[in-house]
């Protein structure tokens, strides 16, 4: 229920922080980390509950575009699964090799949307993002 308080973005947060910064210390070796490990894993749902559906809309969007072509399939899931198969297929075929710079972007965009959920700090995740104008 939306409405109601706290909503769970901060009920993971809190468990989260709470991992961090008061049990985390506590803890030395294997125990150490697998709460660094847990505490991970809350950021990522946390990060897939804030970014997950935009980037899979804009994922599908793109590939519908690039492909030419839409998703019968109401569950974005099953969308994706089925036009990613037809991006594999058209890659394989030669049948995007003139849309090439158009089906690397889509690639590279959703790698980026993908490490953006999964880690911000991936090593080469910031260098492959677009220079933006300071």
């Amino acid at each position: 229920m939306p409405q109601d308080r706290a909503t769970a973005q901060e009920l993971l947060a809190g468990v989260e922080a709470f991992l961090r910064t008061d049990v985390l210390p506590q803890l030395s070796g294997g125990s150490q980390y697998k709460c660094r490990v847990a505490a991970n894993i809350l950021g990522m749902v946390l990060r897939e509950l804030a970014l997950g559906q935009n980037a899979d809309m804009a994922e599908r969007a793109r590939l519908e575009a690039l492909l030419g072509r839409t998703s019968a399939a109401t569950d974005t899931t099953v969308a994706l699964d089925e036009l990613n198969r037809k991006l594999c297929a058209g890659i394989r075929s030669g049948a995007l090799d003139g849309n090439r710079a158009a089906a690397v972007a889509h690639i590279r965009q959703t790698v980026q949307d993908k490490l953006r959920i999964a880690t911000t700090r991936y090593p080469g995740f910031v260098e492959s993002l677009p220079e933006t104008p300071r």
